[in-house]
């Protein structure tokens, strides 16, 4: 069945995917592609959802006949194929420099590495040592690192997709905050993982070890209740279930969850996986991104030496990055990032 896509734009998620129901509702079949939040024309945070209907349902709704559609597909097919030929003109030859060549192997987008190479020429750069010590800077630059930082009351909550370790660093974080700074902070953990089958027993087990709170939401109201009465802890973890990029309703319930937090900074926290490809960590971004995230945190740094896809994602969003994630040892396989760490594994990794 041939699907069409189309954006909807409202002050909140449920606004706008009620818009997308009233549109198409009636034909079934409605599926939310992704969901994130952006400033609108006002400078104001929007929400803005893209849903995929049937051919025959948008057809049906927006009054085009399928002659008018065949040939907007025809324009959109001649469009890609200008900007495939004008990419290919602009590598001259047809091929990058070794240097070039070599990172773009290891995951680097081949977009970021003509720009930067361009850059290069201007500069006068041209030998391949030269030009790889200007691509490496280049990167260093595009990385921005979240320092670690407790002087204010704090909620953290962790999202990301299902399977990237959220709950392991939940409980690296709680330990690394209660015993292994030069202050012990009072830490709390909550769990909004209702789905998941062991996800709060996971964790009550290891903060019965450690003596730390630990609670349950099973809705918005038990969740501020919850930071009503931990009003006097230093932060608050939220560990949260893994949320598929269809999954409407999780999201919905995860922006409701951070909207309740108050009198305290909250941060939001995408966990993602060392040895993601670039595409995945950009839907993963972009479908989050709903819930306005402030930093990554990287797990599995220590199972993967290819973190090109990552790096090169980094630099193109600026998403900062807060911890890395280096084992399954609770809490010391995890360290706060540093610029030179992620690109010290990526230069590894060109040598080997």
């Amino acid at each position: 069945m041939a699907m069409v896509e189309e954006t909807f734009e409202a002050p909140s998620p449920e606004e706008a995917f009620a818009l997308a129901v009233k549109k198409y509702g009636r034909f079934g079949d409605l599926q939310l592609l992704r969901a994130r939040q952006r400033l609108g024309r006002d400078g104001k945070l929007c929400a803005e959802i893209t849903v995929a209907i049937p051919q025959e349902a948008y057809l049906a709704a927006s009054g085009i006949d399928e002659e008018e559609l065949l040939l907007a597909e025809i324009d959109e097919l001649k469009e890609g194929i200008a900007r495939m030929r004008s990419a290919l003109q602009g590598d001259a030859g047809g091929e990058l420099p070794r240097a070039a060549a070599l990172l773009e192997r290891h995951g680097i987008r081949r977009d970021w590495l003509q720009k930067a190479l361009a850059e290069a020429r201007k500069e006068g750069i041209e030998s391949q040592n030269d030009l790889m010590a200007f691509f490496l800077d280049r990167l260093d630059r595009g990385l921005h690192i979240a320092p670690e930082n407790l002087e204010r009351p704090t909620v953290r909550l962790l999202v990301g997709p299902t399977g990237v370790g959220k709950t392991t660093t939940v409980a690296k974080l709680a330990a690394r905050y209660s015993y292994m700074l030069d202050q012990d902070y009072k830490v709390a953990l909550i769990n909004l993982d209702t789905w998941r089958a062991g996800a709060y027993e996971q964790l009550g087990s290891f903060t019965s070890l450690l003596g730390l709170e630990h609670r349950l939401a099973r809705n918005v109201e038990e969740f501020s209740r919850h930071l009503d009465e931990l009003a006097g802890y230093d932060v608050i973890l939220v560990d949260t279930a893994g949320i598929a990029p269809r999954d409407t309703d999780r999201l919905i319930r995860t922006v409701e969850f951070l909207k309740s937090v108050r009198d305290r900074e909250s941060i939001v926290s995408l966990v993602v996986s060392a040895g993601a490809k670039y595409e995945d960590i950009a839907d993963i971004y972009d479908h989050f991104s709903f819930i306005s995230v402030d930093d990554a945190i990287v797990t599995k740094f220590d199972e993967t030496r290819r973190v090109g896809d990552l790096i090169a994602f980094l630099a193109h969003s600026h998403l900062r990055v807060s911890y890395l994630s280096t084992g399954q040892r609770v809490p010391d396989d995890l360290e706060p990032a540093t610029k030179e760490r992620i690109l010290e594994q990526f230069v590894e990794d060109l040598d080997g």
